[in-house]
């Protein structure tokens, strides 16, 4: 009975996680948060900056557009009137991330670039956007690859999101979507970064994938995001990030399908506590 306990109340926990998905910032090892994933992925740890998560593609829903409220949950369609599009097809492209970190890590909303990634350098944002083109990176920062540089595709080009700077080494440790992983990138392969002016460069996540720092408003997010049910994990090495083929990240064109409600892990958990009840009288 002491390690039923011990499951009641493990179950306990991530029914409270489930039920609400953006909590207070805490340590990684003190949570993990249910997310809404339309893979339902486990991400690790290392693929979040500053709470918000890299997720990996999924067969069937390549083609999909992608929506967040808070920029950790994600579905093929808005699940409510705060849910925006931050893909408009092409499922967990590299413009998805980082679409969903500029508006919800650094509430950019009056613009946001578009095409595909690897024209972003090539006019600069609107003074209004609080956005900027710099050469000199910091933590937050989006890095803009050319078409065909670093292992980036020849048709699109590939944009990801700096977590770490090696001044010294002249490099760079970056999470990128669409092949989902962290990887180390020299600054030279920027054909420009793309700097949010209210972001002063200290990190929010580095490799222990914790919720933001207090410079900006953004997502409240956990450390991982943990389906309840049904969860299929990250295939192995997929956090290792581009190993040869060129990264296509454009902005494709697809359909949809319906979106899960976020209850349905919570009710999944409590269907569960049920069933365990039930054994072990």
């Amino acid at each position: 009975m002491k390690g039923g306990g011990r499951w009641l109340r493990g179950m306990f926990v991530a029914s409270v996680a489930a039920a609400a998905a953006c909590g207070a910032d805490r340590p990684a090892s003190d949570e993990t948060t249910a997310a809404l994933s339309v893979c339902d992925e486990i991400v690790p740890p290392d693929r979040f900056v500053d709470g918000i998560p890299a997720y990996s593609q999924c067969a069937g829903f390549e083609t999909a557009p992608i929506y967040s409220n808070n920029g950790v949950d994600t579905s093929t369609t808005a699940l409510g009137a705060d849910w925006i599009r931050t893909q408009g097809s092409g499922g967990y492209q590299c413009t998805e991330l980082a679409h969903r970190y500029l508006h919800f890590r650094w509430n950019v909303t009056s613009w946001l670039p578009n095409g595909n990634a690897g024209v972003w350098c090539e006019t600069p944002p609107p003074r209004a956007s609080g956005v900027v083109q710099t050469m000199t990176p910091v933590h937050g920062d989006l890095i803009v690859f050319a078409p065909g540089v670093c292992g980036a595709s020849p048709g699109t080009g590939h944009v990801a999101v700096v977590d770490t700077v090696d001044d010294a080494a002249a490099e760079l440790t970056i999470v990128e979507q669409n092949r989902a992983g962290r990887r180390s990138a020299a600054q030279s392969c920027a054909t420009c970064f793309l700097h949010v002016v209210a972001n002063g460069g200290a990190s929010g996540s580095g490799a222990d994938g914790g919720a933001g720092s207090d410079d900006a408003g953004g997502a409240d997010a956990g450390s991982m995001v943990v389906r309840t049910a049904g969860a299929t994990r990250a295939p192995a090495g997929s956090t290792s990030g581009p190993s040869g083929a060129a990264i296509a990240c454009g902005i494709g064109t697809g359909g949809a399908r319906a979106g899960r409600g976020a209850g349905l892990a919570l009710a999944l958990v409590i269907l569960a506590l049920g069933r365990r009840r039930v054994r072990s009288k």
